[in-house]
C-alpha cells in the first residue's frame, strides 16, 4: 500500500510541474543546482556555484534546492535557496536555462522533464573510481535505477570527465552517448589553491592543535550498510603514525553520504578522544584539502587526494568477497594496500614517499591520463556560454 501511495504522490508532482511549465519560460542566465539529492551544499555543483560567483559576480541568477530540513543559514548571501516539492522549486526548475547535479535526476523523484532552452549537465560525484559503477555493475543495481540512468542519460547535455579512464567508462557505461567535457573535476579545482586559511579555521572549529597532523579515514559504502569493514585498532595506528610523520595525530572519520541518508548509527566507530566523526561534514574536499594521510577502500577520494602528492593507503578489509568488482586490481595501483589491521601498520611504517610519487607519476601516464589542472570550472563556464 506505502508504495501504490508513493508512486501517485510520485505521480502528482510530475503533473504539477507540466501544468506550472505552462506559465513559465526558460531564462538564459537562470542557474539550479543541487547535491546528493537535496541533501547538500556540497561536491562538484557547489564549487561550480563559487566559481561563478567569484568570476563572473552578477551574471547568473544561481538557486539551489534542498530538502525541507537541510539548514541553509551558512549558504553564501547571493544564493536564492528553494524547497524540493513546492512551487517554487517547480517554478524554477521549469525556468532555468541550466541544471547542475552530482547524481541522477530521478524522473519521479525531481519532476525533471527537460524542455527546449533548458541545459542539464551531470557532473556526477567523483573523477575516477576503482569500483564499477553504472552498467559495469548493472547486475548490483536495481531495475528501477537503470530505467532512470536510461532516461537520465537521454535527457543530459554534458557529462564532465577527470582522466582518460573515465571518459572510457563514461562511454561503455553510462548509457551515454552524448558530450564530454574533458578538462577535470570541478570540485578538484580546489586541489589546486592555498589552503591554509581553510585549514586554520577548520582546526580552530574541532580544537584541534595547529601542529598536529590528520589522518582522513574516507571508505566507501557496502550493498548492505555494515559497519564490521571499517573497523581500526585506533591505538596503534596514531601510534605508527605518530612515530613515522613527527606530529600529534587526529583522526577525521568520513563515511559514504549514504549513511547520512539511510539514519545508520555509527557511533561505535569513533569512541576515542582524537577521532572525530566528520561524516556530516558538509564538504568532502575541504577534508581532502587539510588532511596529511588518507585511508580509504575502493573510494574515488584516492585519486582527488593522490593530486596532492600526500601518502594515500588502500585499507580494504574485504577485497576477495566486495559486492561491486573494481576496474583495477588494487595491488597494482600505486597506493601501499593492507587487507587488514596489522597489514595496515606495516604499510605505514615502510611509506617511502620518493618511491609512491614515482609510482603516481607512472600510474597517471600509464593507465589515468588525468585532465586535472585546477581549471575545470573555467572550461564549464566557456561551455555555457556557447550555449
Amino acid at each position: 500500500m506505502y508504495r501504490f501511495w508513493h508512486r501517485i504522490e510520485h505521480i502528482y508532482w510530475l503533473l504539477l510541474s507540466l501544468f506550472i511549465r505552462c506559465f513559465t519560460r526558460v531564462y538564459k542566465k537562470r542557474i539550479l543546482c543541487w547535491s546528493y539529492y537535496y541533501t547538500k551544499y556540497s561536491c562538484n555543483p557547489r564549487y561550480i556555484t563559487e566559481y561563478l560567483l567569484k568570476e563572473h559576480s552578477g551574471e547568473f541568477e544561481l538557486y539551489w534546492c534542498f530538502n525541507k530540513d537541510v539548514d541553509v543559514s551558512k549558504l553564501p548571501s547571493e544564493i536564492k535557496v528553494v524547497r524540493w516539492r513546492t512551487w517554487k522549486y517547480l517554478l524554477i526548475l521549469n525556468s532555468s536555462a541550466f541544471l547542475f547535479t552530482n547524481t541522477r535526476t530521478g524522473l519521479w523523484k525531481s519532476s525533471f522533464v527537460k524542455r527546449k532552452g533548458q541545459r542539464y549537465v551531470m557532473t556526477w560525484h567523483s573523477s575516477m573510481g576503482i569500483k564499477k559503477i553504472e552498467q559495469d555493475a548493472e547486475e548490483t543495481l536495481s531495475l528501477s535505477y537503470i530505467n532512470e540512468a536510461k532516461y537520465d542519460s537521454s535527457i543530459c547535455d554534458l557529462i564532465l570527465s577527470g582522466c582518460k579512464f573515465r571518459t572510457e567508462v563514461i562511454k561503455r557505461a553510462f548509457w551515454y552517448d552524448g558530450e564530454i567535457l574533458e578538462k577535470g573535476t570541478p570540485r578538484n579545482d580546489i586541489l589546486f589553491q592555498d589552503q591554509r586559511e581553510l585549514k586554520q579555521h577548520i582546526f580552530t572549529q574541532y580544537n584541534i592543535p595547529q601542529n598536529a597532523k590528520i589522518l582522513l579515514y574516507a571508505p566507501t559504502f557496502r550493498k548492505d550498510m555494515g559497519l564490521q569493514y571499517y573497523k581500526f585498532d585506533w591505538d596503534d595506528i596514531l601510534t605508527v603514525l605518530e612515530e613515522k610523520f613527527g606530529s600529534p595525530m587526529f583522526i577525521f572519520l568520513r563515511l559514504h553520504p549514504n549513511f547520512c541518508r539511510a539514519g545508520i548509527d555509527i557511533s561505535a566507530l569513533c569512541q576515542y578522544e582524537r577521532v572525530l566523526d566528520m561524516t556530516y561534514y558538509h564538504d568532502m574536499h575541504e577534508l581532502l584539502c587539510i588532511s596529511d594521510v588518507l585511508v580509504t577502500d575502493y573510494s574515488s577520494s584516492l585519486f582527488d587526494f593522490s593530486l596532492l602528492h600526500k601518502p594515500c593507503f588502500i585499507y580494504a578489509t574485504d577485497y576477495e568477497s566486495y559486492d561491486r568488482g573494481t576496474y583495477l586490481k588494487l595491488e597494482e595501483l600505486p597506493f601501499p594496500l593492507a587487507l587488514n589491521n596489522a597489514e595496515l601498520l606495516d604499510v605505514i611504517s615502510r611509506f617511502d614517499k620518493e618511491k609512491y610519487e614515482n609510482e603516481l607519476v607512472e600510474f597517471n601516464k600509464r593507465i589515468l591520463g588525468s585532465f586535472e589542472a585546477g581549471k575545470a570550472c573555467e572550461a564549464l563556464y566557456r561551455w555555457m556560454i556557447l550555449c
